[in-house]
């Protein structure tokens, strides 16, 4: 009598430990349009970047309109865009923005360009561009290949007196610099992995 007391005591114990749980609602699938937006693992990297050059700034950069520039090669004659250092720039525009660094937009015309491709307000055409562009400071940036990625640096410049006011340095992986490396026919920005 006293085992069968036991057994249905310990068996009422263990049962009150067992708790029955609602089945799971199925979780709803999100369609490719409400899928939250992921950065491209660029965009810490170019953040490193904004963050540096406001933090390393020995002027008050609120005083100061900034142009961003293409970084390029150390190799090169500094004449030379790739789509990587052209990414980069418009990634750094984009971060120095979300800092509340003053930026001006040089490239952007007076107008917009009606085409068969497309509306445009942007050119690389220095002729449809104002002779006169208030801009104080401009950034100006290097990078150099290394074995497994790129090592980018970047300078704050005040453009009438050549002083550097504020700089930053970075080194990106391969795998990011791919991401943002034009291959053939492919989109230059690529889903991180």
């Amino acid at each position: 009598m006293n085992r069968l007391m036991l057994l249905l005591a310990g068996s009422a114990f263990v049962l009150s430990a067992c708790t029955v749980l609602p089945k799971p609602e199925p979780k709803a699938q999100l369609s490719p349009y409400e899928k939250p937006f992921s950065e491209p693992g660029s965009a810490h990297y170019v953040n490193a970047i904004a963050e540096q050059l406001a933090h390393n700034a020995t002027i008050d950069l609120t005083r100061t309109t900034i142009g961003v520039t293409t970084f390029s090669n150390v190799t090169s004659d500094y004449n030379e865009g790739t789509p990587f250092a052209q990414t980069l720039a418009q990634q750094l525009m984009t971060e120095m923005h979300r800092s509340d660094l003053p930026l001006m937009d040089f490239k952007t015309t007076d107008f917009i360009r009606v085409t068969e491709d497309g509306d445009f307000a942007l050119t690389r055409d220095y002729l449809e561009l104002d002779e006169i562009i208030p801009i104080s400071h401009v950034v100006v940036g290097t990078w150099a290949q290394h074995r497994s990625g790129v090592m980018v640096s970047a300078r704050l410049v005040d453009i009438n007196s050549k002083d550097v006011v504020s700089v930053a340095q970075t080194f990106i992986p391969q795998m990011v610099v791919r991401q943002l490396s034009e291959q053939s026919d492919k989109a230059i920005i690529r889903k991180a992995p």
